[in-house]
């Protein structure tokens, strides 16, 4: 049973107008990057998240839209959209991403990137963070007053159906592995409202644009963050997905998303052309949104 009618949705997207947005800065785009948010609607999945909370399953999806030339003469987006029909698990089942052989050989080295809404913090704060960060930092702009506190990590999959044996996080290099933590923590404590629970999402990234996604919450005051290293150093597991997937398995899944209970990863939900479809583990286990807003959802 689905939890709401499916509908269409229409949306002004980026323009070429300069914006002012919170936090400082003047965002813009050329009429060549407007036309590329169109062609990416058409081409591709674009998930409608609630709040930029990429946590919680999409509520829709992008699927086309056009530039217009506005009354000022400025060109604008317009996006149009559907929403995607939500179903929930009544019962446990076994996870269908884990299954398949795992015949090929993981690659020993990883290269990742992270990516952060750097309007969290202060300028000079966010410079200094920059400089000490021991992985490759990506800008990345949300459009909201004040997005959550997510730190995620970018893993563009270039391997196959394989089994990854050992540490994860080690994967990324020793000087990360040694380091990566340390500087979440000190660095989540320098954003704005640091009373803010926050995230770390790891995102396997295919190369038809498909992703499998791991998210791992931690309370502002969690000091130790053994729970973010025991799912980072056990984060192969999402890796197999991903290579399964790489390898044909699944196709019809554009999402795949799981939740780390402490202990291991856990399926939270998929995404095909049908809808989203949440598991039982996840509706009973949603870390609360409000705790990475800092306010109720709109």
């Amino acid at each position: 049973m689905t939890d709401f009618e499916k509908s269409r949705i229409v949306a002004h997207g980026p323009s070429t107008r300069p914006v002012q947005i919170d936090g400082g800065g003047v965002v813009g785009f050329g009429p060549e990057a407007l036309h590329d948010v169109v062609r990416q609607a058409r081409e591709n999945f674009i998930a409608m998240n609630v709040e930029h909370l990429n946590m919680l399953p999409p509520i829709g999806r992008w699927s086309d839209g056009e530039v217009k030339t506005m009354d000022d003469g400025e060109q604008q987006v317009m996006l149009f959209g559907e929403t995607l029909d939500q179903f929930t698990a009544s019962a446990d089942f076994d996870d269908p991403f884990q299954s398949g052989d795992l015949g090929g050989e993981a690659p020993a080295r990883l290269e990742v990137k992270l990516q952060v809404e750097s309007r969290n913090f202060d300028p000079a704060v966010w410079a200094e963070a920059q400089a000490e960060c021991p992985l490759p930092i990506e800008p990345v702009h949300k459009w909201s007053s004040l997005p959550p506190i997510e730190w995620l990590i970018s893993v563009p999959v270039a391997w196959g159906a394989a089994k990854f044996l050992g540490s994860f996080l080690e994967r990324m290099g020793e000087a990360i592995a040694d380091g990566l933590l340390d500087w979440l923590k000190s660095t989540s404590r320098k954003a704005h409202e640091p009373g803010r629970d926050r995230y770390v999402t790891l995102s396997f990234d295919l190369p038809d644009r498909r992703a499998v996604y791991g998210f791992i919450p931690f309370a502002a005051d969690d000091e130790e963050l053994a729970a973010a290293r025991n799912a980072l150093d056990s984060a192969g597991t999402l890796a197999e997905v991903a290579g399964r997937m790489n390898d044909g398995v699944a196709t019809d899944a554009h999402l795949v998303a799981y939740l780390f209970d402490g202990t291991e990863w856990r399926l939270a939900w998929f995404v095909t052309d049908a809808g989203a479809f949440r598991t039982k583990y996840f509706t009973e286990n949603l870390p609360d949104p409000e705790k990475f807003l800092g306010r109720p959802l709109v």
